[in-house]
């Protein structure tokens, strides 16, 4: 909620400081996990209860004290600290927190690599090869491919993979010479504190990025490997949700203090990474990288290049989990796994199959999931409603050859599944044309394919051509990669006009100018934002009459929004107390922004949106702001709701006075079942 109406004053900024520990920003994101805040909505009796005397408000006053520097507070890739940052130390903590006998970091590499073998080629017979499960030859997408190396004969997950790797790297001593071709560097630090979940059960996901050094010098992209470890931080104290995560949204802002010289920034990175900062574990565990099992345990990926071969079959991106034993037992295993968010390519072909799990995509998960794909207008909101099932993820994620290019499995004919998202745009309103509001089927599972690791690192065409413009519904074309990959192994100079000075590694034009500056707009809006009346508190605003969901997809400002369904012609959304402290003056109006579904009910009337303000210290209770017809508006979009004040001086001046008893009540009367409308950005202006 802003007041636009002065800077305020320095004693109402820390007034209200601390208020802003209730924020939360919390978006998706390409290329992230899934967001278990956009499931199913949930009645009035479910909705999680918040005790008023932990909700506060955030004043807009407050201001950042410094700019947020993308290079230094979400990706890091300066040469100078990176550096400091060895894969055989990452190894050894991970070694010593299990105390694992006989493991060390060479074993450990290279049975991790060993999993890439078949079994009667492997040297680790206590962990999985590629071949133990073959792969089922029904479920090789595309099928009749004479090429040898597109032909998986393994399976993880009961799902395809090219088995063996080309080039052996478990073959490889990636320490023996840290100069060498076939070790390995560290290139990136990133911070996705985006992907922390709205219930606070952890602070977001925190990566390094070791990159082969043969990658610096190799132009065919034929002898490359990134390994990626993306470690799941705990929060410490779960009882306080996200305010309990802002130290960790503190330090990465204070990385961006141009105070701190590039010294004192790579002593607190390590530190943040292998020591952790004060009541949190470091992000370098041995349990943060999906040991236990789940969409929301963390993980290491791999972006593999290495074939060998002179051509690009091969290039796959897979993702393993670290496994341990206990203190009695102890063991160490990095262990392949499923890759989350991506579903095997066969799951869209309109080939006939009695596969369970293909039916179930076909008529109900995937058709469950277009409402939540179609409602982002932004890549970095694209997801899906829940985290998909287990079993339909597959094992590897390819784009070339095209077992995940999902446009080209589906085709362009009649089909089940095509039918059945057909049926759900028409329900959402669409008519299939492509235009904006009006998306297609192709561009629905484009962006479903972007949702897989490949579909974010090379999105390809339906033929697999990159080159062309990945058309996902939006007015520009998704944002271009640096050819399957968004870091790199060579350098520019940190400085343009210093190319001798201090270097750093490149990083994609999608990092740049799409990914960080919504990543950038996370932090901000965490540390600043009101969380209440932004609808950015799961829980917080309740009804008795109509089921109500954070959404994160249709978003109008900041994380989500409330979605709200209603079988009535009028229901209460309710918001929980909050204080005006802080935020004065709080100006003549209040605003809202409100989505009207595409669909026309009927009969064909708008309905209207009344609000009411409670003041119990002001003896102000019910009071009726205004009542504003919705007729006129537009339907499948936002539209600014306002309801001015100036009528009203006895709330101007209880709310001026600064009262920690405010509830606001929104009254809305539209036709019964007629769609899901969406609330956002409720605020005072001048």
């Amino acid at each position: 909620m802003r007041s636009w109406s002065g800077p305020g004053s320095a004693r109402a900024r820390r007034r209200t400081r601390n208020a802003a520990l209730a924020t939360l920003a919390l978006l998706p994101a390409a290329c992230s996990d899934f967001r278990p805040e956009d499931g199913g909505l949930a009645g009035a009796g479910e909705l999680a209860e918040l005790a008023e005397s932990e909700i506060a408000a955030a004043a807009q006053q407050l201001t950042l004290p410094f700019p947020i520097d993308p290079r230094k507070s979400l990706v890091v890739t300066d040469v100078d600290i990176v550096s400091s940052f060895t894969l055989q130390t990452v190894l050894q903590q991970l070694i010593n927190q299990s105390g694992a006998t006989g493991r060390t970091p060479l074993t450990l590499f290279r049975q991790f690599m060993d999993t890439h073998r078949t079994a009667a080629t492997a040297t680790f017979f206590s962990a999985p090869h590629c071949d133990d499960v073959p792969a089922n030859t029904a479920d090789i997408y595309p099928p009749g491919s004479s090429a040898p190396a597109e032909q998986p004969t393994g399976s993880i997950n009961g799902w395809p993979v090219l088995c063996p790797r080309t080039a052996d790297e478990a073959a490889n001593d990636p320490f023996a010479d840290p100069n060498a071709d076939s070790a390995y560097m560290a290139t990136t630090l990133s911070n996705r504190f985006d992907l922390a979940p709205p219930d606070g059960s952890n602070c977001g996901e925190y990566r390094i990025v070791f990159a082969r050094r043969s990658g610096r010098t190799d132009a065919g992209n034929f002898n490359r490997n990134f390994i990626i470890f993306e470690g799941r931080l705990p929060n410490p104290n779960p009882s306080l949700g996200r305010e309990a995560c802002l130290p960790v949204v503190q330090f990465w802002l204070n990385q961006s203090d141009p105070a701190k010289s590039v010294a004192t920034r790579r002593i607190e990175l390590w530190q943040f990474y292998f020591l952790g900062l004060p009541g949190f574990e470091p992000v370098f565990h041995i349990d943060h990288y999906g040991h236990a099992a789940g969409p929301d345990r963390g993980q290491i990926r791999t972006n593999e290049f290495l074939n060998g071969t002179g051509s690009p079959e091969a290039w796959s991106l897979r993702e393993f989990r670290l496994v341990h034993g206990t203190s009695g037992s102890p063991s160490l295993n990095i262990v392949p796994s499923f890759v989350k968010d991506n579903p095997g390519a066969r799951l869209f072909s309109p080939a006939a199959s009695s596969d369970p799990r293909v039916t179930d995509f076909r008529h109900n998960i995937f058709p469950g999931a277009v409402e939540r794909l179609a409602a982002a207008d932004d890549i970095n909101r694209f997801g899906y409603p829940s985290a998909l099932p287990d079993a339909i993820n597959g094992g590897e994620s390819l784009m070339i050859p095209l077992q995940n290019n999902y446009l080209n499995a589906l085709g362009t004919g009649t089909s089940t599944l095509r039918t059945n998202i057909e049926n759900q745009l028409a329900a959402m309103g669409s008519d299939l044309s492509g235009t904006p509001g009006n998306l297609s089927v192709d561009q629905i599972v484009g962006r479903a394919q972007t949702l897989a690791c490949s579909g974010c690192h090379e999105p390809a065409d339906r033929n697999g051509d990159p080159s062309s413009t990945f058309d996902v519904g939006l007015s520009a074309p998704f944002p271009s990669t640096l050819v399957f990959t968004h870091t790199s192994e060579r350098t520019e100079p940190v400085d343009p006009s210093n190319p001798s000075g201090p270097q750093r590694f490149m990083i994609s034009p999608a990092l740049i100018n799409v990914f960080l500056p919504f990543r950038q707009q996370v932090m901000t809006e965490y540390l600043l934002n009101n969380p209440i009346l932004g609808f950015e508190t799961p829980g917080a605003w309740t009804s008795p009459d109509a089921q109500l969901a954070t959404h994160t997809g249709r978003v109008r400002e900041g994380i989500s929004s409330l979605e709200i369904r209603s079988s009535l012609w009028q229901s209460e959304i309710i918001s929980p107390i909050f204080s005006t402290s802080g935020l004065t003056p709080v100006g003549d109006k209040i605003k809202v922004d409100l989505f009207l579904p595409v669909a026309v009910p009927a009969p064909a009337n708008n309905g209207a949106l009344q609000v009411f303000i409670e003041i119990p210290s002001a003896s102000i209770s019910q009071l009726s702001v205004g009542l504003v017809s919705l007729n006129g508006l537009t339907r499948g979009a936002f539209n600014t709701v306002a309801f001015p004040l100036p009528t009203l001086p006895a709330i101007q001046a209880a709310l001026n006075a600064g009262p920690s008893d405010v509830k606001l009540k929104l009254r809305l009367t539209v036709p019964p079942n007629s769609g899901s409308y969406y609330l956002d950005n409720v605020r005072f202006e001048d």
